[in-house]
């Protein structure tokens, strides 16, 4: 596995690390250490979680308790106040079964208002230097899917690393974002490095996760990118592309972008946001995946009917609470698109 160094901290990390979210939903935890220790035993070294990913950090420490010395652990606290923080704190190192992390991250701040709440007195930043002054924390990072709050955090100095979005479909970042990083040695680290999967669904795209995991890896200002892991073939595929990377043309990467805007913009990307807060537990990503396929082609409509009859809860469960809107880092109308699809589709097989 190749390494890069991780900004003014000067580690080195895997280029590849593992993302927390798509393991939230498993309940096979003996699947879950597996994949866990396939990937340490793969040479992937950074692994990424969170306060709000329910059980995700349990299931890392479950590996973690004796293989903690193999990792640069990173996760995050959603809580804005210092107060708050400092609980989920306490938490995460528990659920992690460590005493330490090596970088603590706020998560998702992504609004001036959220900026002003952390940043302010008695704000979670303040939990931060405060857990780095008892040698808890070794460096904080945020994360964030503006670019005006990104820039912002970079220009503060107050961040040793970033968590952002950049991928074939989502790359504005890599315009201000990647080059001030890199000039201000700030980390970066890469969520969606492939968009929740969602170049991979129609053969007619041809788009490979190769060539996917070559449109970030070339960037020299990334150091690392964070594969969503479901499946030992996902740790695998990212594993051969990290060893197989050639540089792009530019006509190569006109071309992918082009070829994974075929969904158009407004769609959603997979992250698994949405989920973690339904009440009804329905599988938001799934029926958002069928309205933005039947859009774009509607004569599989049949087969889609076939697909929504499958799954349980439907969208007519939903009591739109809108907690899976305020998730959504894109802005989606999901409570509009579940009814949509329902209205289309239920009953029909």
């Amino acid at each position: 596995m190749k390494l890069r160094t991780l900004g003014r901290t000067d580690v080195q990390v895997s280029e590849i690390g593992f993302g927390g979210i798509p393991i939230i939903p498993s309940e096979d935890l003996d699947l879950t250490d597996e994949l866990i220790n396939h990937a340490l035993d793969s040479g992937i070294t950074y692994l990424d979680n969170a306060r709000a990913y329910p059980t995700s950090e349990m299931k890392f420490g479950r590996v973690l308790k004796d293989r903690r010395d193999e990792a640069f652990l990173a996760t995050k606290t959603h809580g804005r106040d210092r107060d708050t923080a400092w609980q989920h704190l306490e938490e995460s190192l528990k659920d992690l079964q460590t005493d330490s992390l090596d970088l603590w991250q706020l998560h998702d701040i992504s609004t001036a208002d959220l900026w002003d709440q952390v940043m302010g007195p008695s704000g979670a930043l303040e939990a931060a230097r405060e857990a780095q002054d008892q040698g808890i924390v070794k460096y904080v990072g945020l994360s964030g899917h503006s670019i005006e709050m990104l820039l912002r955090a970079i220009d503060s100095g107050e961040f040793d690393t970033i968590l952002c979005a950049y991928n074939l479909g989502i790359h504005d970042t890599g315009d201000e974002v990647l080059p001030k990083a890199a000039a201000s040695n700030t980390g970066v680290a890469i969520m969606k490095p492939l968009s929740g999967g969602i170049f991979f669904r129609r053969e007619e795209i041809d788009i490979s996760p190769e060539k996917a995991w070559h449109f970030v890896l070339e960037r020299p200002e990334v150091s690392v990118g964070l594969a969503g892991i479901k499946c030992m073939r996902d740790i695998d595929q990212a594993v051969a592309a990290s060893e197989s990377f050639q540089p792009l043309s530019d006509d190569e990467k006109q071309d992918l972008i082009e070829k994974a805007n075929y969904l158009g913009d407004d769609v959603c990307r997979n992250c698994g946001y949405c989920i973690k807060d339904c009440p009804q537990n329905i599988d938001i990503p799934r029926i958002m995946r069928i309205h933005d396929e039947g859009r774009v082609f509607p004569y599989e409509w049949p087969r889609f009917g076939k697909e929504y009859a499958s799954i349980e809860p439907q969208a007519d469960a939903c009591v739109e609470c809108r907690n899976c809107e305020e998730a959504c880092p894109f802005d989606l109308p999901i409570v509009e698109r579940l009814a949509m699809v329902h209205k289309r589709l239920a009953g029909r097989v």
